[in-house]
């Protein structure tokens, strides 16, 4: 799946991107070939560099510095520690040790490595940003959704919830978005994907947004003077509800797919020029008959008058 989708009231650090099908294989916090970049409310990079990060990160390792009590010594994983993350040096492993044990995280100014690096204050400066989130996922081909939502989605009693408390600054998560592309495969010329360039605007200062777009996706294989293309076209119906803070529902934007049962064949040909002239005589030759008819048919017509 290609995208590129602009938030413009959701910060790069607030978000997470998750991919969950009916296989089973749920991939969260995706980072492999996905990206943000910072950008303001109207959608312009935040610096010329355009600061790029990559979505989550299942690697967390840091170096370690002497000068950092934490880096050296097992720092306090506040309960949530385990055979495989016995210590928690940065506040993002205590982070992901939460996470693993399906634990809201929403008390980081008491969590020491979250204070000293400043984690809430980080979070805060960037509050009135936006985010494009840009790239590719890799997905199976079988039903499921992908989810862009305010927060981290964990595990909790054999179903995945949405941990948002700590994001949530303001009193909503304001779900205005721009989708520039969404796509599934390689694209053809004159090939049409029905979400591009779909804007949606939330002005509801009281409650947030959760927009669901049901993706019906066709395999196509496309055929085009010597190349051949195995692609994929989709259908797309939308649909949106109000989500009231810790009320029913998740904000955030839900791709839920199913993949059709057919495929399309579509071949372009054009014809060879010897077809070309044969085509050009028979309509000549077409032409000068209904002329010649139309000729003989005024004669006769003038002889009668004649008479």
């Amino acid at each position: 799946m290609n995208l590129d989708i602009l938030f413009h009231h959701l910060p790069c650090g607030f978000l997470s991107v998750n991919a969950l099908d009916k296989t089973g294989n749920h991939q969260l916090d995706i980072h492999h070939d996905l990206y943000t970049t910072r950008i303001d409310k109207y959608g312009s990079p935040i610096s010329e560099e355009a600061v790029r990060e990559v979505v989550g990160r299942d690697d967390q390792s840091v170096d370690i510095d002497l000068a950092n009590p934490f880096t050296t010594d097992c720092g306090n994983c506040y309960g949530a520690e385990s055979d495989t993350r016995p210590c928690c040096n940065t506040c993002s492993d205590v982070q992901a040790a939460y996470n693993a044990k399906g634990w809201a995280f929403n008390d980081a100014h008491k969590v020491i490595q979250c204070v000293q690096e400043g984690f809430i204050d980080d979070l805060r400066s960037h509050k009135d940003e936006g985010c494009r989130v840009h790239g590719f996922l890799r997905l199976n081909r079988v039903a499921g959704n992908i989810n862009i939502v305010p927060g981290k989605l964990i595990l909790q009693n054999s179903r995945y919830v949405v941990d948002s408390d700590l994001y949530q600054i303001d009193d909503i998560f304001n779900l205005t978005h721009k989708i520039n592309h969404v796509s599934f495969g390689d694209e053809y010329s004159g090939m049409i994907n029905p979400l591009d360039g779909v804007m949606k605007n939330w002005e509801d200062k009281h409650t947030s947004a959760m927009y669901q777009y049901n993706l019906q996706i066709v395999p196509t294989v496309y055929k085009s003077w010597g190349l051949r293309a195995n692609t994929n076209q989709y259908a797309v119906t939308e649909s949106m509800q109000k989500v009231e803070i810790h009320g029913v529902g998740v904000p955030g934007l839900f791709f839920v797919y199913e993949l059709s049962p057919i495929i399309v064949d579509y071949s372009e040909s054009s014809q060879s020029f010897p077809h070309f002239l044969t085509n050009l005589c028979a309509i000549i030759g077409g032409v000068y008959t209904v002329a010649s008819w139309i000729d003989l048919c005024l004669y006769k017509y003038t002889q009668w008058s004649k008479q």
